[in-house]
């Protein structure tokens, strides 16, 4: 990566290229081995071509998107700098974040205190990992968002007026013009607008997909891959063996089916797939 004078480190792309490049050799997606485990070889040959084309597209989408280190604190702030899809990402804690494109989010590398406090310009959804003890809680263009374990999309931006909308559990939403705390529950919305906020139901359930249709992962841990469809997609639930927790892969899944999306993953990492009733099993294939 390359620091420019405001302390950020720019992917290089052409390093960038070389590093997926390798990565794609040594998982094997460069080239097709000989089919030991499926009796189809022209549909594996397919599959391999197409896993790496995605793990290549979205090699390419996240040029655009960016790391730093603030070396005045410990925080890590990502962007999504391109039009490409909603990066997503899980944060220490578990909690996971779908940010939108052109929104920002600055977070601690590791939680600690009382509190998980992070800062959001933009658009993003949030699945929030319980925890009773540390209540999580977002800065939002004014806003002040604090949840203890629930998902909710915000939409904040200068060019519209701060929405929040509650898919799962209770969040409770204060403003610096007015402090009186809100709560709000599955199935509503609150918006702030010239009289302050006001909340209603939400009458568009679409907006929670509208985080969900293109989804990114750049190095992303398989088992917070699994994670983030599972969440939010609901049935048939993925599950992985434990040994594969660790394995990573770049990729992107645009308006994909749960069964789709398994099948490119195990295409991608060379795994096996069962299916049982509603659950879809990962696993390597046996020796």
């Amino acid at each position: 990566m390359k620091q420019n004078e405001d302390n950020i480190y720019r992917i290089d792309t052409d390093k960038a290229w070389n590093i997926l490049h390798e990565r794609l050799e040594n998982d094997h997606l460069l080239t097709v081995n000989k089919p030991e485990y499926s009796p189809n070889k022209k549909r594996k040959i397919l599959f391999l071509r197409i896993a790496a084309a995605a793990a290549i597209c979205a090699g390419i989408i996240f040029a655009g998107f960016f790391l730093s280190q603030r070396k005045d604190s410990p925080h890590v702030v990502m962007q999504n700098k391109e039009n490409s899809g909603t990066l997503v990402t899980t944060l220490e804690d578990g909690s996971t974040v779908y940010l939108a494109s052109n929104a920002s989010i600055s977070y601690p590398a590791v939680f600690s205190g009382n509190d998980r406090k992070v800062e959001l310009t933009g658009n993003a959804l949030f699945c929030v990992t319980k925890d009773d003890k540390r209540p999580f809680v977002i800065d939002a263009d004014g806003i002040t968002i604090e949840v203890v374990g629930t998902i909710f999309a915000i939409h904040s931006s200068p060019a519209n007026p701060f929405e929040l909308s509650v898919k799962q559990g209770t969040v409770i939403v204060h403003s610096k013009h007015d402090q009186t705390a809100i709560s709000v529950e599955a199935g509503e919305t609150i918006i702030q607008n010239t009289n302050g906020l006001s909340k209603s139901e939400f009458s568009n359930p679409q907006i929670f997909s509208y985080f969900t249709d293109k989804m990114c992962f750049k190095d992303e841990k398989l088992n917070r891959i699994i994670h983030a469809i599972n969440t939010l997609h609901g049935s048939p639930v993925i599950a992985i063996e434990e040994s594969l927790y660790n394995r990573t892969l770049t990729v992107t899944f645009e308006n994909n089916s749960i069964e789709s999306m398994t099948e490119l993953i195990c295409m991608a990492l060379n795994l096996d797939q069962t299916n049982k009733q509603d659950t879809i099993f990962i696993r390597s294939f046996l020796k």
